[in-house]
């Protein structure tokens, strides 16, 4: 989309992950940097490392771990102007981190690889945005190789939540959410198929912010070069926009926290544990 041809309307219509992509927010996966730390800890990644990072957005999880890495990254999403936000911050990286990265646009319901292609996925908050998380669990496996790590950051929660905070959360992003906690994620995993086991395991609170930050945090973005040279009147329908989804999303954060959760594709069968820690 043209952005010297932007409207109010436009900025009223667009999708949320064409919104963000617009605002070029780093669109981090629940946990952001820790949760790319945690990762490097629990795996052994190397140079022979092939990770595809499912839902990769505006690039955020793949480039950072081309920066702490020496694997090989694929990414891929379904929105074509995040995919576009992603190839341009991966153009303006280092060398070394944009000979190691690639984005398309993709499903996660038919991801363009073979079968036992993949050494990790990275499926971050991505699959709790999707409508059949059975068949995108299906296609990690295919495409996953045997003894491969599949690794979900979902948000999740602690506290039951207002449906009507649900009901506003869905409404933003364009698709029916599920108040899931970390046990409910296993679960799902688990009912869709037995040839993963789960390796890791962690929860982690979030918090909500005061007003002040929120209104900081959206000012930022109203400062951002190619948001200040917009017209006044499409400012102003970024700034109610952006606004509205914060205020949601930070009452949403009263009851909301992510999770860690690695799982191991295993091609042979394992007798059950008896004296595990607790």
């Amino acid at each position: 989309m043209d952005q010297n041809r932007l409207t109010e309307n436009d900025i009223e219509q667009m999708s949320y992950t064409d919104f963000i992509a617009l605002l070029d927010e780093t669109n981090r996966c629940p946990g952001g940097k820790k949760t790319i730390r945690r990762i490097r800890e629990l795996i052994h990644i190397d140079d022979k490392t092939n990770i595809l990072d499912v839902g990769s957005n505006t690039g955020f999880t793949s480039l950072e771990l081309a920066r702490v890495t020496p694997a090989n990254i694929s990414g891929i999403d379904i929105s074509e102007s995040c995919v576009n936000q992603a190839k341009k911050s991966l153009s303006e990286d280092i060398e070394s981190v944009r000979s190691k990265v690639t984005f398309q646009v993709a499903s996660s319901y038919s991801i363009p690889f073979p079968d036992d292609n993949f050494d990790l996925i990275m499926a971050g908050g991505a699959t709790g945005f999707m409508d059949d998380k059975s068949k995108a669990i299906h296609e990690y496996l295919r495409v996953l190789k045997p003894w491969g790590f599949l690794v979900m950051s979902p948000l999740t929660y602690h506290t039951q939540p207002p449906q009507k905070i649900v009901d506003e959360v869905s409404e933003i992003i364009g698709t029916t959410i599920e108040p899931m906690t970390m046990k409910d994620w296993i679960n799902t995993v688990g009912e869709v198929t037995k040839d993963f086991e789960l390796y890791f395991n962690e929860s982690h609170k979030l918090s909500p912010r005061i007003s002040k930050e929120i209104d900081e945090y959206v000012d930022y973005f109203l400062k951002k070069d190619h948001v200040k040279i917009l017209s006044e009147t499409v400012k102003d329908a970024i700034k109610r926009r952006w606004m509205s989804i914060l205020k949601v999303f930070n009452e949403n954060h009263k009851y909301l926290g992510y999770s860690i959760i690695v799982f191991r594709k295993r091609p042979v069968a394992e007798e059950p544990e008896l004296f595990i820690s607790t």
